[in-house]
């Protein structure tokens, strides 16, 4: 019986090194950003939507890693075995490799851009509300995502790149920059980045998009490259932000809650539409 729960437990056990760096590092950070001030970054070590987080992450790592691992194999194949990329691959491949490598993670954080977009529309935001609403946000948010929300992320994106016809290597390249570039503009940091703010997303960037209420509720989108908000009119950095954060009329801790909102608002949506057809009809 225990060697059943640790052969089950085992891919959870093997992201603790590499959350113990991550968690070293933000926390270095944090002392070098309090400047020294060790009572305000132990106080910070333990943010409010610690608990979810964390429930959502292993819940990610045992429950949908797999199969989602499973269906980009299978998305893989599909889009080889049909020919439906758009590039050469091969083409593509005799390019520089640091050309290739930039140019894969500035193609799929436009690709990310429209489906972030996307996923703050009435169709996909109550996936995506899970999120948003840690309003105490941390690093660590960078996992807080509804196991739907993940599903479309990473179908749209990868599903996208190989459409493309972007080599393997560089695809798997941009999503490690993407993951940990995504944890860092997570981080309580009130870098605005300055000029250099109008090419990458900052961590104060973000944050706006975070916030409770005001214009940055519908503002900036993208993920490294602030130049997408830019072009399409969604860019808001006023200043470091420092207003409050999460989604109104939902608890940032109610984790089954928001697990079941696509469901609810699901039902919402189709209940009254049957009732309206069943008041039409002869």
């Amino acid at each position: 019986m225990l060697e059943r729960w640790q052969h089950w437990l085992t891919p959870l056990f093997n992201e603790i090194p590499t959350l113990a760096v991550a968690a070293l590092f933000f926390l270095l950070l944090a002392l070098v950003v309090n400047r020294g001030n060790l009572r305000q970054t132990l106080a910070r070590l333990l943010p409010r939507g610690l608990k979810v987080n964390l429930a959502v992450y292993a819940l990610d790592i045992l429950i949908v890693a797999g199969p989602l691992g499973y269906l980009l194999k299978q998305l893989s194949l599909f889009i080889a075995g049909h020919g439906f990329t758009i590039f050469d691959e091969a083409s593509l491949a005799s390019l520089p490799a640091p050309l290739l490598l930039l140019l894969t993670v500035f193609v799929g954080d436009g690709i990310s851009y429209f489906r972030h977009r996307l996923e703050h529309s009435r169709l996909l935001w109550p996936a995506h509300v899970l999120h948003h609403s840690d309003d105490d946000m941390s690093w660590f948010t960078v996992f807080r995502f509804h196991p739907l929300n993940r599903l479309s992320t990473t179908v749209i994106d990868i599903g996208l790149l190989l459409a493309l016809g972007i080599p393997g290597w560089a695809i798997a390249a941009n999503l490690l920059i993407r993951h940990y570039y995504g944890m860092f503009i997570h981080a309580a940091l009130p870098w605005t980045y300055g000029p250099l703010g109008r090419v990458l997303v900052s961590p104060a960037m973000h944050r706006w998009h975070h916030v409770l209420h005001g214009r940055g509720i519908n503002s900036n989108y993208a993920t490294v490259f602030s130049v997408f908000d830019q072009i399409f009119g969604s860019y808001y950095v006023p200043g470091p932000c420092t207003v409050p954060l999460g989604v109104r009329n939902v608890r940032h801790d109610a984790l089954l809650e928001q697990l079941l909102l696509p469901l609810t608002a699901l039902s919402r949506a189709v209940l009254p539409a049957r009732a309206r057809r069943k008041a039409t009809d002869p």
